[in-house]
């Protein structure tokens, strides 16, 4: 089993269907590493722009021997409405094999063109992967008020079956599918409001998701505080 499947999907899709290309990133971010109780834990990360994207970030993840897989997230530039967009595919060992599935995709503001042209496209695929046999996926934390209070429209996280893996890499297929053809139409927005709104929206996310997010609280209690802002400062923030 490929345990970085997802990495190695998206990283030739991506390059050929929006023009991506390598950014730099720090030494410091990387690669994080250390030894803890469950055991290695492993992030790896690389950054990538194209047309549009500020920020392609590809990050492979292993703990021990017990779970590994990717996280890809992907950020517009600043004059662009394209929703923040995260695919995670990892494979949990525990006991038996199960894949942890977790796709999102997050609009800039909430109103009904948003809606229409970045939640709706999604709707029917949604539905599809809603209809795989699943189980909640287990988070490290819950998520701070910014997060409960501004949901993510389209968040499917479960784990499945490993069996059904075919099933779920044509749905993370079909998932950039739709983000890809979203990139193509998009036009840099020019309505001064609008443009106010979803900078207003960036700033906001951006000072509360390293607080805000399970997986920052923990990379924080495990690398630093300074290191975890280092690291969302490149990789995550909008």
């Amino acid at each position: 089993m490929n345990k970085y499947v997802l990495a190695d999907m998206v990283t030739e899709k991506l390059k050929r269907e929006i023009g991506m290309v390598p950014k730099p990133l720090p030494e410091e971010v990387k690669t994080l590493e250390t030894v803890l109780p469950s055991g290695r834990l492993r992030i790896e990360s690389t950054l990538y722009q194209a047309e549009k994207l500020k920020k392609i970030t590809l990050s492979k993840r292993s703990l021990g021997e017990s779970t590994a897989g990717t996280i890809v997230i992907m950020v517009a530039d600043d004059e662009y409405d394209i929703p923040s967009t995260l695919a995670d595919i990892a494979f949990n060992f525990d006991e038996k094999v199960k894949i942890s599935a977790l796709f999102q995709s997050r609009p800039l503001m909430k109103d009904d063109e948003s809606a229409r042209n970045y939640v709706e496209p999604f709707r029917e695929w949604y539905e599809a992967i809603c209809k795989l046999p699943s189980e909640p996926a287990i988070t490290p934390g819950e998520p701070g008020e910014f997060l409960k209070v501004n949901p993510a429209p389209i968040k499917y996280m479960r784990f499945i079956p490993d069996s059904y893996l075919d099933e779920v890499l044509k749905f993370a297929e079909q998932f950039f599918d739709i983000f890809v053809d979203i990139y193509h139409k998009a036009e840099p927005v020019k309505d001064a409001q609008r443009k106010r709104q979803m900078q207003a929206f960036r700033s906001e996310f951006n000072k509360h998701i390293l607080w805000d997010d399970p997986s920052g609280r923990v990379l924080m209690e495990t690398f630093g505080q300074q290191k975890a802002e280092l690291f969302y400062d490149h990789l995550i923030y909008l």
